[in-house]
């Protein structure tokens, strides 16, 4: 192995310099470099060695002027190679049995550009293809490997397309049901019965929409006087305009108003048992006004709180025939309920 250090620098310097002056075989003219054909040292520490031999041969088919020298095995290698180059070699390669150190100057001067050491396992007779390798390495170092040829771009005209406009996709329509329970509470002595219901609601434009609801009683109003006793309740079941805006939000309002038809019955009972028991009805009219508060808890179900106020238009007198009672339906009224909701 060629130590990369020592003495005998004078020696080894003298014979790199005379091994240079050899006369070149089939020189390569490279750019950048003034003075002709591109030499190259090859240094070994055997006259025979192997790998400098395939070396020098592969670099002499590609027209390289390659200058052998045999080094000392402890002589001073960076002194012979710096000697080289100052001598006229562009670059300089040292093969030592199954290693190869490669050294490039920078182009017109003297000064170390590039260093490669190439290896390859002592007894895995790969000393052929480390040779390969070794004159590859040099050969694109230098610039020797020649560049395909580019075709010159070829200019077409662009074809025309037609501008792509995006489609804005159309809102998706709101519609959703609702099952409710709650309290109705009536003006002018009629009291308070629980109702549940039924509510339908769709979206006719924006943030407008229309609704139908219908309830139906759960208990009834009781009315007591000496004679005997009255059982009041109502259905009503009616539709109307509402504005829902931000439908989509957990957290929602809406307003709506509408008309009602209402159906007012009274059962009634006397104190005497000589008189069966009877009814007496009436159907009115009545308008509504509603606001409603709704928690999104899924994207389609949701809770919901709506307080209704109105009024019967020529509020009902009911008298129960067997009993002469008198069932008072006031104009007014108010309602709260609680729903269930669930959209489409």
């Amino acid at each position: 192995m060629i130590r990369r250090g020592g003495a005998q620098a004078a020696v080894a310097v003298a014979f790199a310099l005379l091994a240079l002056a050899a006369p070149a075989r089939g020189a390569l003219d490279v750019p950048g470099v003034p003075n002709g054909p591109l030499r190259v040292a090859l240094f070994s520490t055997t006259p025979d060695d192997p790998l400098a031999g395939r070396i020098e041969a592969e670099l002499g088919t590609i027209g390289i002027d390659v200058a052998r020298a045999v080094v000392s095995p402890g002589a001073r290698i960076e002194a012979q190679v710096r000697a080289a180059i100052a001598g006229g070699a562009r670059a300089v390669i040292v093969a030592d049995g199954h290693r190869t150190d490669v050294w490039i100057s920078d182009p017109g001067s003297t000064r170390i550009g590039l260093r490669q050491e190439l290896e390859v396992d002592q007894d895995s007779g790969q000393q052929a293809v480390l040779a390969l390798r070794t004159v590859e390495f040099l050969r694109i170092s230098l610039g020797l490997v020649a560049e395909p040829a580019v075709p010159p771009p070829v200019r077409t005209r662009p074809a025309a397309v037609a501008p792509v406009v995006p489609e804005v996709p159309k809102p998706a329509r709101w519609f959703d049901a609702s099952a409710s329970a709650g309290a109705l509470a009536v003006t002018g002595g009629g009291g308070t019965i629980a109702i549940a219901g039924l509510s339908l609601r769709a979206q006719l434009a924006g943030m407008v929409g229309a609704e139908l609801s219908a309830y139906a009683p759960l208990s009834e109003a009781t009315l007591t006087t000496a004679d005997g006793e009255a059982g009041t309740s109502a259905w009503m079941a009616g539709g109307g305009i509402l504005l829902a805006p931000r439908f989509d939000q957990r957290i929602s309002f809406e307003v709506a108003a509408g008309s009602l038809i209402t159906i007012v019955r009274s059962r009634g009972v006397t104190a005497a048992t000589t008189y069966p028991p009877g009814t007496d009805s009436v159907t009115r009219a009545a308008i509504y006004g509603r606001v409603a508060a709704r928690l999104r808890l899924l994207p389609r179900l949701a809770l919901r709180l709506d307080l209704y106020g109105g009024g019967i238009i020529r509020a009902p007198h009911i008298v129960v025939p067997a009993t002469m009672q008198v069932a008072t339906w006031g104009p007014g009224f108010a309602a709260g309920t609680g729903a269930a909701e669930v959209t489409f």
